[in-house]
């Protein structure tokens, strides 16, 4: 008689499992490599990639650090304010932002339409967000992901299927410790353009201070104005308006 076969993992629960290990570390710290396709960007021909360092310490405090082939930005939320710098153009903003960072990525989202990079693994919830994105998660199988020294050690990992209205992405989870590993998106779009994201160095008792999310504008930066969508469309209109 065959043994039966081993019942196929539920992808809902190892989301889950995923966003409870990432909600109960207090600090955490992690590194990314992410490549974004141009089709997705705006006024640049090429795609962008970026090695960005993100620290984490619960309930309000947020830094993220990416250096981009199109400049180093860097996003820093201590709890009563939001800081920017683009170091391409020595510039950067600031908001008052008293609240957590649920908060700080729902508050953006709303009022500038974007989101601290990879701010959805650090929020209280990762799952309730993915899922309010993804109408489905299906469970695809087991793959290695490339990781180590010119990617030799590869890690087992649970693959994931997503499905949503304006992108349908895979994530690869970790099976020795239900952290995320690889995510791709794909867009629904013409060309089909992707976002994918390699994570490391995952740290999830990261002895993070209060000094790594102060901001001290460098010497020589100019203050800006942070602008909504509907400030920027306005000023796009007056600009067109005066060539006419």
């Amino acid at each position: 008689m065959l043994p039966a076969a081993a019942a196929e993992p539920d992808a809902d629960q190892l989301l889950r499992q995923m966003s409870d290990k990432l909600s109960s570390a207090r600090s955490f710290s992690f590194k990314a490599y992410r490549e974004i396709d141009p089709a997705l960007l705006a006024g640049t021909p090429a795609a962008e990639k970026a090695c960005i360092r993100a620290s984490v310490l619960r309930p309000n405090k947020l830094a993220a650090h990416a250096k981009t082939n199109l400049g180093g930005r860097h996003f820093y939320a201590d709890g009563r304010t939001l800081s920017l710098l683009d170091e391409k153009a020595n510039t950067y903003a600031t908001l008052p932002m008293h609240t957590n960072i649920d908060g700080v990525v729902a508050a953006l989202d709303e009022r500038y339409g974007f989101t601290p990079p990879l701010a959805e693994f650090a929020v209280s919830n990762p799952y309730r967000g993915i899922r309010q994105q993804a109408q489905s998660v299906a469970y695809v199988g087991r793959e290695k992901v490339a990781a180590g020294f010119l990617g030799l050690a590869g890690v087992e990992c649970h693959r994931l299927a997503l499905k949503g209205k304006i992108a349908d992405a895979e994530l690869w989870i970790a099976v020795n410790n239900s952290l995320p590993r690889k995510l791709v998106a794909t867009f629904r779009r013409a060309g089909h353009p992707q976002v994918r994201i390699s994570f490391s160095s995952w740290n999830l008792a990261a002895a993070v201070t209060e000094a790594e999310f102060a901001f001290t504008p460098p010497k020589g930066a100019e203050k800006i104005e942070m602008w909504t969508p509907a400030q920027m469309a306005s000023a796009s209109k007056k600009v067109a308006a005066r060539k006419n």
